[in-house]
């Protein structure tokens, strides 16, 4: 019996040293996805620099839709009527990604309903349809107050304010509204705050969406450099006055008169109008 067991012991097959196979098919897989990816990136940056926009926006396995109640208010959003029906989809898409990622609260007894929610929504949508990675990184949360409100964060009254430290969008609902509303005086309080957020994101992350966004900022601002230039904006009044307290908030109010005003940009600073265009990728108002 004893010599039996020795037989086993000594002849019986013994497991292969080295990876097994299925761990490593799983290593080559990851290696060379790594490698395209970082390949297709490099080659991307090169696209860039060529034609100022990525080599695809949209990109999506499965369309996701919105319930019937929420469709309908799609048709509030001037961007998304003026699309054909396959962007349509898409923005419709993304405002479902981002409904799904982001908390709304209200302050002060406001209800946040679905319209609030839509309106909010629509605006960041079409503020990044032009992106790639248009969820806002640096929001998760977008509070609500029924009007002006006092910012611990500045110690002062506010009607609106980004918070990237609280990941925080904070607008007051009676400003965001009348932003809305008057859609052709450069003030928009919903546009301003998004930018900022869209821009902060552009300074800390390293997305397509966010370089373009940067180096193309960055080429704006050796544009802007010329005295005579920084004059006859001035002397135009195409920007209120609070655009020029610093370059955050310059970019912020040049986005809104972008977004309200574009004829009116085009036709006095077609250059600058050019860099926001390139910087949002932005190219639905041609």
């Amino acid at each position: 019996m004893n010599y039996f067991y020795l037989y086993v012991v000594l002849f019986q097959e013994q497991p292969e040293p080295g990876i097994p196979k299925s761990l490593g098919i799983l290593l080559f897989i990851g290696i060379v996805s790594i490698c395209i990816y970082y390949v297709s990136r490099y080659l991307e940056t090169i696209y860039v620099k060529f034609y100022k926009k990525p080599f695809f926006v949209h990109f999506y396995p499965i369309i996701k839709r919105l319930p019937p109640q929420l469709r309908s208010l799609l048709e509030t959003n001037s961007l998304y009527t003026h699309l054909d029906k396959k962007r349509k989809r898409y923005f419709e898409h993304r405002v479902v990604k981002f409904l799904a990622t982001t908390k709304f609260v209200g302050r002060e007894g406001l209800v946040v309903d679905d319209d609030k929610r839509m309106q909010i929504t629509m605006m960041v949508i079409q503020l990044t349809f032009g992106m790639r990675n248009y969820l806002l990184e640096y929001v998760n949360t977008i509070i609500l107050y029924p009007s002006s409100y006092y910012s611990i964060l500045n110690k002062t009254q506010n009607n609106g304010e980004f918070n990237p430290r609280s990941r925080a969008l904070v607008l007051s609902w009676e400003h965001f509204t009348i932003g809305n509303q008057h859609q052709e005086d450069g003030i928009n309080l919903g546009i301003h705050e998004i930018t900022h957020a869209i821009h902060y994101s552009a300074l800390k992350s390293n997305n397509i969406s966010s370089e373009i966004f940067y180096d193309t900022f960055l080429e704006l601002e050796q544009y802007l450099s010329s005295v005579d230039l920084r004059n006859k904006i001035i002397e135009t009044k195409i920007l209120r006055e609070y655009a020029f307290t610093d370059k955050f908030e310059f970019i912020a109010v040049l986005v809104e008169v972008f977004m309200e005003s574009p004829d009116k940009l085009k036709e006095q600073f077609p250059n600058i109008y050019g860099y926001v265009e390139q910087m949002l990728n932005f190219r639905y108002f041609e």
